[in-house]
């Protein structure tokens, strides 16, 4: 072992309930699987979240790498192996009483696909993370050596560390960017004591962010600030020249990446007028990075949300075309839903689901012969059940896409009956989700008020005797009293056509865990 990295077997001064107990806290504190390592002992103490299988093998190599990528005492370091596939690991220095140090590894996910499909910490830039990870280790010294952190300038040494753990909490990809910058630049302008901060992107198109205020400054004048002759990241100039129309005494400015082709974060004149030093211009880069990456994950975000919004959109225009007689009537379906799920009480996360499962309530129908879907006659038993079969297609048409998972069961289920005799699972009651239950009174409803192919549409009274003789045999009687309730409203949901709702509950459905 490096003779930076000095372990020990672990004693009973520090025994597994307090391994536990730290690997639990680090995991909450990161949001990300944890492993324990004695590099004394070569093994892992404990993993949370996760199992060895997932993690590094604990061996020589593992610390080696650690430690040439910069790891000792009182040093956490970003680490990743030479597959871009694999994650990001965070390893940080855990003290202990009795001498030495453990090591507390933590997963990160490289990519947004990544963190979907397999639940890593949150994406991060490899800059922003060691900070994160450097405060972590900071604290965790300090409570060892029972004395808080060092002093000497908070400004440098804990406040931009703290800054950079609290947007890091804030970092949401479903945030517009500008949201993001301006809270990054406020909290900036204050942890650093400056009068301006600006976030100023490479491309001219994007609009720059001025937090603060320097005399004669505009957003628009940033571009001038950064010196592009110069093949540098950094640029500090405690004596500016060439800005006479501004009163400009101090700039520190970094790139957000290697290559500076994304954009620059600018600190403007410190209130008390001391010039920037290395320590404090340090602080800018992670707070690029985080600028940046959230930019670039907030534009994917974008993308994949128009990319659900155009297969829901799809998919409901197919299954109109499938049936012209029931064309608009997955919409209508949809909104009568979403009425009635307001008339019982129920959230706008849960109102928002019933659209969505109302739009696709019938997509299994696509993989339905048109010769049973469109027949006139009635339906042998066989095509009875060919045509029983359309929610357990739709089913599994759906069941690939993530964000929609949590809409299959009231899907699935759309058909059964309070009493047990429906399809296709025969449940009965209160077995029966609650969005099922709604969306077989919608379905049911709008049917009725439907021409198709084997009959005309029934009249107002003909609906209603068939609904009263129904509740509590086919559904469930609170939400026929809500329909009745709400009656002139769903009444006037005749609509065709997928508008701003849709966009709405897409951008919802994304946002959430």
């Amino acid at each position: 072992m490096p003779a930076t990295m000095t372990g020990t077997r672990t004693n009973d001064s520090f025994d597994a309930t307090e391994f536990r107990q730290l690997a639990a806290r680090l995991a909450h504190e990161f949001s990300a699987p944890i492993g324990l390592l004695d590099p004394g002992v070569g093994d892992w103490c404990v993993l949370e979240r996760a199992d060895a299988g997932r993690f590094p093998r604990p061996d020589r190599d593992l610390i080696a790498a650690l430690v040439a990528n910069g790891f000792g005492p009182g040093r956490a370091v970003v680490w990743q192996s030479d597959r871009e596939s694999e994650p990001l690991w965070l390893a940080l220095p855990v003290a202990r009483s009795e001498g030495g140090d453990l090591i507390a590894l933590a997963g990160f996910a490289s990519s947004v696909a990544q963190h979907d499909a397999v639940s890593w910490g949150p994406v991060c830039p490899p800059q922003a993370l060691r900070a994160w990870g450097q405060v972590v280790a900071d604290q965790l010294r300090g409570e060892v050596a029972s004395k808080a952190l060092a002093g000497g300038n908070t400004r440098t040494e804990g406040g931009e560390r703290q800054l950079i753990a609290r947007l890091i909490r804030r970092l949401k990809i479903s945030d517009p960017p500008e949201r993001f910058q301006n809270l990054a630049l406020s909290a900036l302008r204050g942890a650093m004591g400056v009068e301006a901060v600006a976030w100023v992107p490479c491309q001219h198109h994007e609009p720059v962010m001025l937090n603060g205020e320097v005399a004669g400054l505009s957003a628009s004048d940033c571009h001038g600030l950064i010196s592009r002759s110069k093949n540098e990241l950094v640029q500090v100039d405690n004596q500016p020249s060439g800005f006479p129309a501004l009163a400009l005494r101090r700039l520190a400015a970094v790139a957000a990446d290697s290559q500076g082709l994304t954009g620059w974060l600018v600190a403007l004149n410190p209130l008390d007028g001391r010039p920037f030093t290395a320590a404090e211009v340090e602080i800018l880069q992670p707070v690029a990075s985080l600028i940046a990456t959230q930019q670039t994950n907030a534009r994917l975000y974008a993308d994949l949300k128009e990319l659900l919004f155009g297969v829901i959109r799809a998919l409901t225009s197919a299954i109109d075309a499938k049936d012209p007689y029931t064309s608009g009537h997955s919409e209508r379906v949809a909104r009568i839903a979403v009425r009635l799920a307001e008339e019982l009480g129920m959230t706008a996360n849960q109102r928002s689901d019933l659209y969505l499962m109302g739009l696709l309530h019938d997509v299994g129908k696509i993989g339905i012969d048109d010769s049973v879907l469109k027949k006139t006659g009635p339906l042998t038993p066989d095509e009875y059940r060919l045509i029983q079969s359309h929610v357990e297609i739709g089913v599994h048409i759906l069941s690939d896409l993530k964000k929609l998972l949590h809409l299959l069961p009231g899907i699935k289920h759309h058909h059964e009956s309070l009493d047990g005799n429906g399809y296709p699972s025969r449940l009965a009651g209160d077995a029966i989700p609650l969005e099922a239950r709604i969306l077989a009174v919608a379905d049911s409803f709008d049917a009725m008020s439907s021409t198709r192919p084997y009959r005309k549409r029934l009249t107002p009274m003909q609906i209603d005797e068939i609904l009263k003789k129904g509740s509590g045999v086919q559904w469930d009687p609170n939400v026929i009293d809500a329909l009745y309730a709400c009656r002139a409203d769903v009444e006037h949901i005749r609509q065709k056509g997928l508008g701003e709702s849709l966009k709405v509950v897409v951008n919802d459905t994304l946002g959430r865990p």
